[in-house]
């Protein structure tokens, strides 16, 4: 008695630690919430206005037409997942397996005291249909750290990586897990624990009695009795099953329902005298309530924390204005928006110019850098003249085509946070390249390009073949000329303004392709204006890859005019 009560008293100052870390850990999110300056002329916004701002977008956003937004949010994007349904069906059943197996685990078993007994009054744990639903949400949630394992290294992109949070996080779930099987498994097999439910709810019985219960659990529940000193046989069986029926059945179900526990228990068996003597149950039990504890404490240092700002992220998303940014809301969303991304790869699988990253090989065009990018100048770091460089040619080389937000299973409104890296950026001495890029006209283009020869081509080591479509006549031969793309041109659409007329129009650039003259197709109007809303390319009855085209062009002329300049720069130091 000494020993349990000890035991509990120790578990409960690890409960009370574990909740007093995690409090804490949560405190520094919001904390960081409020101080971080993301975005520009952060400073100027103290951080009591951006608290008040939140408050009064909150208090607009719950009394507006908005809160249907927000009922969407929370039924079809948190509850249902579906904007990782959209986008992938298996990642999606990754999630949902972890989360709603997870989630019950934690209700009905971690709290079950508290939620499960208050729903049904007769529950025991040990009674079906809890015991069997146990184990099928716990299978749940290995089948879904799996499928995430197993997508990890299938899907490895180029800053897709396993980080040492990460691996804490899968190691504390795996164990949470595992022990969690095992303890169920030795409770089934253990002598002592048969002996304590008879000592707590059985009267006491004659030694005949006591052998047929214990050779009717043997036999049906694999309890292992090493000291037995009766023959199981068909009548002691009868009987044993009659006592069973009078004194266990109403809060102990047969455990071959626990379909996953009981074989577990099976296998084990050789070995039940040695997992008895070492109290193998009472073990697991610590490492499994302990495991619990820890995974509570590191949930704000974690992965973890994403269960709490995913569905908040999608929540103030859901009820924002984005066409009317308050700044003094705007920078702690963007903030807590950091916190929210799990670094999944989802922005920067579905970019529309992440093909752009195998021929610049620069890691800040990926989306999912470019916020580590943001994280970085919002915690302001030290940045080389080189390190700035690289992620303004990062955000220059972004299009704003919106594709990136709409596929985040976190809800990030990416498209503001890229604005508010690039303003940012201006305030550090970093503008768009591309303003003075546009200063050149197309027949300037080609007359600067020819004075300065150079290959352009990135050949491809796996594939061996190059990248370029513009180097590939197969890819916009087939054109014929229809003015498709043109018309469907919202860009073409915009010039209404003989002096903003588009000099050369999408069917034009692949003509001019098909005439050698790609230079020329460089320099022009559209290659720049160009949105990347793919119209054009969704449109092109050929199946011509237009919009990759035109921004493919648009890519190898600005890194064309970086060898340019570097070659200039190397002149004007020779002399």
């Amino acid at each position: 008695m000494a020993k349990t009560l000890l035991g509990s008293t120790f578990l409960f100052a690890c409960l009370y630690a574990s909740l007093g870390i995690c409090f804490a850990g949560i405190m520094y999110r919001l904390y960081r919430w409020f101080n971080m300056n993301v975005g520009p002329a952060a400073g100027t916004v103290s951080p009591s206005r951006r608290v008040a701002a939140v408050l009064r977008g909150s208090v607009a956003g719950f009394f507006s037409p908005r809160i249907l937004w927000l009922l969407k949010a929370l039924v079809l994007d948190i509850f249902f997942q579906w904007r990782i349904l959209k986008t992938d069906f298996i990642r999606w059943l990754m999630h949902t397996l972890i989360f709603f197996g997870f989630t019950m685990l934690m209700l009905m078993h971690a709290l079950d005291e508290l939620v499960t007994k208050k729903l049904f009054p007769n529950y025991f744990s040990t009674l079906d249909p809890f015991q069997y639903l146990r184990n099928v949400f716990g299978v749940m949630v290995v089948a879904g750290v799996c499928i995430a394992i197993y997508r990890r290294i299938r899907h490895r992109g180029p800053s897709l990586f396993t980080r040492y949070p990460d691996r804490i996080a899968i190691v504390l779930l795996a164990v949470i897990m595992i022990t969690g099987f095992l303890v169920e498994s030795t409770k089934i097999l253990s002598e002592s624990v048969f002996n304590r439910m008879m000592n707590d709810y059985s009267p006491a019985g004659s030694p005949a009695e006591e052998n047929a219960l214990k050779a009717y659990w043997s036999q049906e529940y694999g309890t292992f009795f090493p000291q037995a000193d009766f023959r199981i046989t068909p009548g002691l069986l009868a009987t044993g099953k009659e006592l069973n029926e009078q004194s266990c059945v109403s809060c102990h179900s047969s455990t071959k329902s626990a379909f996953v526990s009981f074989p577990l228990a099976m296998t084990a068996r050789p070995a039940a005298a040695a997992f008895e003597s070492m109290k193998a149950d009472m073990m697991l039990y610590y490492i499994h309530v302990l495991a619990c504890f820890l995974a509570l404490a590191y949930l704000p240092f974690s992965k973890f924390f994403h269960l709490v700002t995913d569905p908040l992220s999608l929540l103030v998303n859901g009820v924002s204005d984005r066409k009317h940014i308050n700044p003094a809301s705007a920078m702690p969303r963007r903030a807590m928006e950091l916190d929210a991304c799990t670094s999944c790869g989802t922005c920067s699988r579905y970019c529309s110019v992440a093909p752009v990253y195998r021929i610049m090989h620069n890691i800040g065009i990926l989306p999912m850098d470019k916020l580590r990018s943001v994280r970085r100048l919002g915690n302001g770091k030290v940045l080389s003249a080189a390190d700035l460089a690289a992620i303004s040619e990062g955000a220059f080389i972004c299009t704003s085509c919106n594709k990136c937000t709409e596929v985040c299973p976190a809800g990030i409104n990416l498209q503001d946070q890229w604005f508010a890296q690039k303003e940012l950026l201006a305030e550090k001495g970093h503008p768009d390249p591309h303003r003075w890029i546009k200063d050149f006209n197309a027949t300037e283009w080609s007359d600067l390009m020819r004075q300065h020869e150079s290959s352009w081509k990135e050949v491809d080591t796996v594939k061996g073949r190059y990248y370029n479509l513009t180097d590939d006549s197969d890819v916009f031969a087939p054109c014929i000329q229809c003015q498709t793309c043109t018309n469907v041109c919202p860009v073409v659409a915009a010039r209404t303004e003989p002096r903003d007329a588009v000099d050369i129009t999408p069917q034009k650039i692949m003509n001019l392709l098909r005439l050698g003259l790609n230079d020329l197709a460089m320099g022009s109007r559209m290659v720049w204006d160009c949105t990347t809303c793919y119209q054009c390319q969704e449109n092109c009855p050929q199946g011509i890859k237009v919009t990759e085209i035109i921004y493919e062009l648009k890519n190898r002329a600005y890194d064309h005019v970086k060898t340019i300049d570097r070659t200039e720069k190397i002149k004007g130091e020779s002399c």
